[in-house]
């Protein structure tokens, strides 16, 4: 089982040290979160493009869009309802430019996420996370666990989205409607039985290992 899609390399992205690519991971979603103007976005696209160029990856930076539209498009079409049917209601023309700049923020930060995970072995990707969790341990988080799960999360919304295509297609090949209804229930049935087959490829290899039970403390009660 393939948790990450890395791909090897020497540019420098690949040698940067993980902690700098998630620092510039971080910055560039809270820009796109915080200032969701057009050329703000735009600006950081161009950023992230020139990354991947900078990574010798450049066809991959459509992969997001080409593994994530479901997504991405209903990010676009709730930013477009709330804007028609909100507390100020838009005309349908003054809505559709804010929706199409949340859709391209959205891009942008799957983008900049995967960017990280294709250029950094799987490994470091995880002793890197684990390390982070490890400040959280004393409030019974396990460290190991957190960090996997967020990596199988990073996987997992992409194989979502090719999911959501797959039955798309396969609707329109038997000349059926590809409406959210139709694709729903079989969405769901394939997810869940992906989830389950990735939990019982980790629980084959012992992953994550559970932590050992603590040893029951004294027992001041007797005698009393």
């Amino acid at each position: 089982m393939n948790l990450l899609d890395h791909r090897p390399g020497t540019s420098p992205v690949h040698r940067a040290p993980l902690g700098v690519k998630y620092a510039v991971l971080l910055v560039l979603t809270v820009v796109l979160v915080a200032w969701r103007q057009p050329v703000v976005v735009g600006a950081v696209l161009a950023g992230v493009l020139g990354l991947y160029l900078l990574a010798r990856l450049p066809g991959e930076f459509l992969a997001p869009w080409r593994r994530g539209w479901p997504l991405l498009a209903f990010a676009g079409v709730a930013r477009f309802a709330s804007g028609v049917f909100g507390p100020v209601p838009l005309s349908p023309l003054d809505a559709l430019g804010p929706a199409l700049v949340v859709m391209a923020a959205v891009f942008g930060a799957l983008a900049a996420a995967r960017l990280l995970v294709i250029t950094t072995p799987g490994t470091e990707l995880l002793d890197g996370l684990a390390h982070f969790f490890g400040a959280f341990r004393r409030f019974g988080v396990n460290p190991e666990a957190a960090a996997l799960a967020v990596n199988v999360m990073l996987r997992t919304i992409p194989w979502v989205g090719a999911a959501v295509r797959a039955h798309a297609e396969a609707l329109a090949s038997r000349g059926l409607r590809r409406g959210p209804v139709r694709l729903m229930g079989p969405v769901l049935v394939a997810t869940v039985g992906h989830a389950r087959a990735t939990g019982e490829a980790l629980a084959a290899r012992g992953l994550p290992a559970a932590p050992e039970p603590k040893p029951p403390g004294p027992d001041y009660t007797r005698g009393a």
